[in-house]
């Protein structure tokens, strides 16, 4: 069976690179407060969102793939 599904608490790398990206995140949407509220910056903002998701899910699986797996924790927090 696949870990495609499983929940993997990250380890200490994996957090690091998190951290890093989320801080550039942050800094983009810095950026993108000023503009004028509508549809193009709620588009821009989900993009933004969505972006930092999928890297969620590219630690995950570069993680994985290193076979550094802590041990399974079913509840998140």
């Amino acid at each position: 069976m696949s870990q495609r599904f499983s929940y993997v608490r990250y380890d200490e790398e994996s957090t690091k690179i998190r951290e890093a990206l989320k801080s550039q995140f942050e800094a983009i949407e810095t950026t993108v407060t000023p503009l004028p509220e509508g549809r193009y910056k709620s588009l821009c903002l989900t993009a933004l969102e969505e972006a930092y998701a999928w890297t969620g899910k590219a630690i995950r699986d570069a993680q994985i793939a290193r076979h550094v797996l802590p041990e399974h924790e079913p509840r998140r927090g």
